[in-house]
């Protein structure tokens, strides 16, 4: 979709909500089980925009902006990812929802850990992408902090622009790579900047996999570098019952590179049917 249409469509059908005293801005479309999309870093709820053209046919699409991020709360940002998990609580409540199928790729799945552990009644099945379950390093500590510097030096987009090649795989087309800079360039760099430091002080949620009941569907990239198939692996090893898909050809923004396969994935796991693959030990098959 070209920019302008996704800008003007974007904004015309985004409502808003105060939550937890922020005025968060999200789109809500469609009818049916309901499905909240969280959005991974440094983008916006712009990069659903498949997703929600394809899910929302069959079920209700919530998509929101995170604090700093696309039209939400602009100069300021998220202090912790439990503060992002209970701002989306929030939302749900506002929309008089009590329990929903959580969607989070990569920062959006970290949330979706902080959503599971401190309102887990919200939470009837989990879709974990591009993502892992481990604490940041002290090295990536200090690299997602010279990043923050940066964002707030240079804005938004330098970020960007730097982390680019690592959110794509090599052969991405031309277009996904212009549309993750715009999405990621619209940003605020405030907004960015605190959510690094939030990214850099989140808890290890390894221990929390074996708790996980709930029906869980892990979905990775095949050429994702930033979080490899090894650590989509090693949840679905850890989380009894889940379900694996490896997407071939695309990095770390798969719903991006490969939006039909992600989104009919995420539309079988709801939808009931089984055919992703092997619960419990095995990789599921590929698309």
């Amino acid at each position: 979709m070209p920019l302008f249409d996704w800008f003007r469509r974007t904004h015309e059908s985004a409502t808003e909500a105060t939550v937890n005293g922020v005025t968060m801005r999200y789109r809500d479309e469609g009818q049916g089980e309901p499905i909240l999309l969280i959005h991974a870093f440094p983008l916006s709820s712009a990069m659903w925009e498949d997703q929600i053209d394809a899910l929302a046919t069959r079920f209700r699409v919530i998509a929101p902006d995170l604090r700093g991020f696309g039209a939400t709360a602009r100069g300021s940002g998220i202090t912790s990812l439990d503060q992002a998990a209970d701002d989306l609580a929030a939302l749900l409540d506002h929309l008089n929802l009590k329990t929903v199928t959580v969607a989070g790729l990569s920062m959006g799945g970290y949330i979706a850990f902080a959503l599971l552990r401190r309102h887990p009644a919200n939470v009837a099945r989990l879709v974990l992408a591009d993502t892992r379950a481990g604490a940041d390093s002290p090295e990536a500590q200090h690299a997602r902090e010279q990043n923050a510097q940066l964002a707030e030096r240079e804005g938004a987009a330098a970020v960007a622009e730097q982390m680019l090649p690592k959110l794509l795989s090599a052969q991405a087309d031309a277009a996904v790579r212009d549309e993750v800079r715009k999405i990621a360039a619209a940003n605020d760099r405030a907004g960015v900047a605190a959510a690094l430091r939030a990214m850099a002080a989140r808890p290890d949620s390894t221990p929390d996999l074996a708790t996980i009941t709930v029906p869980t569907l892990i979905i990775v990239g095949a050429e994702d570098v930033l979080t490899p198939p090894a650590e989509a692996r090693a949840m679905h090893a850890a989380i009894a019952n889940s379900q694996l898909l490896e997407i071939p050809q695309a990095g770390h923004l798969a719903n991006l590179e490969a939006p039909d396969a992600f989104s009919t994935a995420i539309e079988e796991f709801v939808g009931g049917r089984q055919a992703l693959g092997r619960a419990g030990g095995g990789l599921a098959g590929q698309w």
